[in-house]
């Protein structure tokens, strides 16, 4: 989530192909996915980042397992995946579906990793960008202290050893100074360096303040989903620069300050959403983004199909902050995702048979 990752919501709204994109509500939210319904209905709801992510941390990440898991659609598209990659592994290399890669991996870790319910990845910003020395994940699981214990246990040499504080249990390998894990609860743990563990333990006991501001609102404000982030953006991380071409230029984009996003799922479609809080500068920056869409949508080497896409994307403002949404109907993104896998399983094919590796 440095410079590049920061500018990812804009190219996030390119990650759905297709052009049948829903409209938006008054207050920019997309319709139908106030109360998401159907499969993975969204977060599991344990892991707020206002009730335990440090205020140091500038950009928190949530990925909603369960919600994943009990996407059957999702499931339909990663069983097609598997299922192609399937023919080239040899004596059972490659699962050939979901329930046996996690048979596989449960065989594997002893560890059932449909346990894994959410994880929430938090860091600390810079003006260079991410601090990877301060940075955490806490994990809401149902696998009990002893299970998971004995699992790390039994990939390394020896025991973890244990100290306590905070009132609270911390693991950590031998004789190191690394971190390691924390136990904030039945079922919940947090991972990192010490720090941090003191840190997420000192505000999930009350003793220490959260996340607040833009940032915790822009992240619960985000639609429920699969994923979803909130990040700070540093200080000329995002350029005009680095968001213009010949023809298009969108001058606002430096005075976004947070941004924020997910990708959700209705009863009918998938969607991804960003949002970008720019202060006074978020009608400018609604009115670029929509000259820049327009300007693309016009161009001489784009299709009408790839058009259509663009004219999709809605683009609303709700006081300092500017929002970009799309959705894509289910059944297309399936269809698109089995097309692009084929093409790849292709692409493998032509490589293998180029570098002398597979006969047909």
């Amino acid at each position: 989530m440095q410079k590049g990752a920061a500018g990812a919501g804009f190219i996030a709204l390119g990650s759905l192909a297709g052009c049948s994109g829903g409209d938006s509500g008054e207050d920019g939210t997309p319709t139908g996915t106030e109360t998401p319904t159907g499969d993975g209905p969204g977060t599991s709801g344990g892991l707020n980042p206002g009730s335990i992510v440090p205020a140091q941390a500038g950009a928190v990440v949530s990925v909603d397992m369960q919600a994943m898991l009990d996407d059957d659609d999702l499931r339909d598209v990663v069983n097609t995946a598997l299922g192609e990659l399937a023919k080239f592994g040899e004596g059972g290399e490659f699962p050939q579906d979901v329930e046996s890669a996690i048979e596989m991996a449960r065989e594997e870790a002893d560890l059932d990793p449909t346990g894994f319910n959410e994880g929430l990845l938090f860091m600390e910003v810079e003006s260079s960008g991410t601090d990877e020395e301060y940075a955490g994940v806490v994990m809401e699981t149902d696998w009990s202290e002893d299970e998971l214990i004995g699992f790390l246990e039994s990939d390394g040499d020896s025991e973890l050893e244990q100290s306590e504080y905070g009132g609270k249990t911390i693991y950590s390998a031998p004789d190191s100074d690394d971190g390691g894990m924390a136990v904030l609860s039945d079922g919940r743990y947090v991972i990192g360096p010490t720090e941090v563990i003191e840190d997420v333990i000192d505000v999930s006991n009350g003793d220490g303040d959260a996340i607040a501001g833009e940032l915790a609102t822009l992240y619960s404000d985000t639609t429920d989903g699969h994923m979803a982030f909130a990040t700070v953006v540093p200080d000329d991380a995002l350029t005009e620069e680095d968001f213009s071409t010949d023809e298009i230029t969108i001058e606002s984009v430096g005075q976004i300050e947070y941004m924020s996003g997910s990708v959700y799922k209705t009863d009918s479609a998938y969607g991804v959403e960003t949002s970008m809080w720019a202060g006074d500068a978020a009608s400018d920056l609604a009115d670029d983004i929509e000259f820049a869409l327009d300007a693309a949508a016009r161009m001489e080497d784009t299709s009408d199909e790839l058009a259509t896409r663009i004219e999709d994307v809605e683009v609303e403002t709700s006081g300092q902050t500017t929002t970009m949404s799309y959705e894509e109907d289910i059944e297309e993104v399936k269809s698109y995702a089995e097309e692009y896998v084929g093409e790849l399983i292709g692409m493998l094919m032509l490589f293998g048979m180029s570098s002398g590796t597979t006969t047909v």
